[in-house]
């Protein structure tokens, strides 16, 4: 197996669990602003949230930056 080949499988799969995360993310934050206006008791899982959306752009950029430079969008 080619270092190629394992990095695109290693970048693809860091793009798809990415891709997942930020999407539960932007709902958790959803659900965040509808229970919490006016309590405080969820301000610290706002703390919570914007460190999860930092890991997640993390892995989007590491996932990128490790993808082989001929890649080729499939169909």
């Amino acid at each position: 197996m080619s270092s190629t080949s394992i990095r695109q499988r290693a970048s693809e799969a860091l793009l798809r669990r990415g891709t997942e995360l930020a999407l539960d993310q932007l709902e958790l934050e959803r659900r965040l602003a509808t229970a919490s206006r006016g309590d405080v008791a969820f301000s610290s899982a706002h703390g919570a949230v914007a460190i999860a959306r930092w890991v997640d752009s993390a892995i989007l950029w590491l996932a990128w930056r490790i993808h082989p430079r001929t890649f080729t969008p499939t169909p």
